[in-house]
């Protein structure tokens, strides 16, 4: 199973989200790669802290750009949690650039993933903040989506736009083959007594979250764990496996059934 994790809104928590659903489907026995296909590079460099590959060694972006046509297993890097990591490079900045220009270039990171099927249980993308070339290439790898959102009125306009840019890309390259959209995961969740948002307008974005096809598979609420596993380059199912935080994402994995 592949699964995009997918928002052109920043800031939305979706490095956040591949991480810790990472975490929790590999504390429960699955075989995971997560893919950093963000050029910003934030799950490779930060969340996971994760070394760049070493000179000579086979990188991401080539792979993408077919100048990497090896043994696909070689971009794997595992991470301390076990999580297996295809991690960012340098020249991620530039490759959109580059696969834009190339003959099939919808279907450069499926090439590359396709391989790698048979080696983990679930392959999760962490997506760039866009609705360029790069997201295109996830949306036609992937089995299904995950859509990280928060509790504000950005977000709305924002899934709007992302479910716009599915249902065309349906239309062009999955013809017959429709994505599962699984759902929403509600990230950074400010709560208040009982539980429910702090705020009025939080109350009111989760009341229209609700009303949507699309169901709600999990909230995360905000927290220092989160945090400072950010910070460690940890899964907070393995920094703080017994709070709330990693339950919520334990909770998560089991809504996807994946």
């Amino acid at each position: 199973m592949i699964l995009a994790v997918c928002n052109q809104k920043g800031g939305v928590g979706k490095t956040t989200t591949t991480v810790n659903l990472a975490g929790a489907l590999s504390a429960d026995g699955k075989r995971v790669l997560a893919v950093d296909l963000d050029p910003q590079g934030d799950m490779t460099a930060e969340a996971l802290k994760v070394p760049p590959p070493e000179p000579g060694e086979p990188t991401f972006s080539a792979a993408l750009a077919g100048d990497y046509t090896g043994d696909m297993a070689a971009l794997v890097h595992v991470h301390p949690s076990g999580i297996g990591v295809i991690r960012n490079d340098v020249d991620m900045f530039t490759v959109a650039r580059r696969v834009d220009q190339l003959r099939a270039r919808e279907h450069r990171l499926q090439a590359v993933l396709d391989p790698l099927r048979a080696l983990f249980d679930v392959i999760l993308i962490d997506c760039p903040p866009t609705l360029d070339i790069l997201t295109d290439n996830a949306l036609t790898a992937a089995d299904g989506t995950l859509i990280p959102v928060q509790a504000e009125d950005s977000s709305l306009h924002a899934l709007d736009l992302l479910l716009n840019q599915i249902t065309a890309l349906e239309a062009a390259l999955r013809p017959g083959n429709p994505l599962v959209m699984h759902g929403l995961v509600v990230s950074m969740l400010e709560r208040g007594a009982g539980g429910v948002p702090k705020s009025r307008i939080g109350r009111s974005v989760m009341g229209t979250f609700s009303g949507l096809p699309l169901p709600v598979l999990g909230t995360i609420p905000r927290g220092v764990p989160m945090t400072e596993a950010w910070r460690l380059g940890q899964p907070v199912t393995q920094y703080a496996p017994e709070s709330e935080h990693a339950a919520a994402y334990g909770l998560l994995a089991k809504a996807l059934a994946l």
